[in-house]
């Protein structure tokens, strides 16, 4: 209710008020500021340095919304950053997993590569999304030699797994 309460204020917030917010120990007002700062100011990296600061909150939900919306506006990040992001990797919560995974995805910088290691052991989870998402996240950050961990999910039961273990491999033998 929370949430519902501080969205229509939040909407004709300026960015600079959006950024203070995210300060907020109020986790429904600091996920609605990263919604309105998606929405309305996606171009602008202004709100960089506060949104990398939540990716080590204590708030599970404020970390995969910090992750996801960095992933997003394709920000560049650093290897302490990189490591922050694959903390959600190493969470019980299968939404987390797949938030960090699709962050990871759209994050940049050198340090993203770092990840490859805390993503291989995805390849053999026995939930299928995630198995999905690790392929797709691999196709991106990752580099030819990974193939032949992902050849083995070319004779998964499920058909959306070999499909996206297929275009991994394909993405990465493009790559040169």
């Amino acid at each position: 209710m929370a949430l519902l309460a501080t969205a229509p204020s939040m909407k004709a917030a300026t960015e600079d008020e959006l950024i203070a917010n995210l300060s907020s120990s109020d986790e429904g007002k600091v996920i609605s500021a990263m919604t309105y700062l998606k929405k309305q100011y996606r171009g602008s990296t202004k709100a960089f340095p506060a949104m990398k600061k939540l990716l080590t909150d204590s708030r599970l939900k404020v970390r995969e919304r910090a992750a996801g919306t960095l992933g997003v506006f394709h920000a560049d990040v650093s290897e302490e950053d990189v490591k922050a992001i694959c903390a959600l990797l190493k969470e019980p919560s299968a939404d987390a997993n797949m938030e960090g995974l699709k962050a990871l995805r759209g994050v940049q910088g050198s340090a993203v590569a770092g990840a490859v290691p805390e993503i291989l052991p995805f390849l053999k989870n026995s939930n299928a999304y995630l198995m999905r998402d690790a392929c797709r996240t691999l196709a991106v950050i990752g580099n030819k030699s990974l193939i032949p961990q992902i050849e083995p999910l070319l004779a998964n039961p499920d058909t959306k797994v070999r499909k996206d273990a297929q275009d991994a491999i394909t993405a990465l033998r493009s790559k040169s």
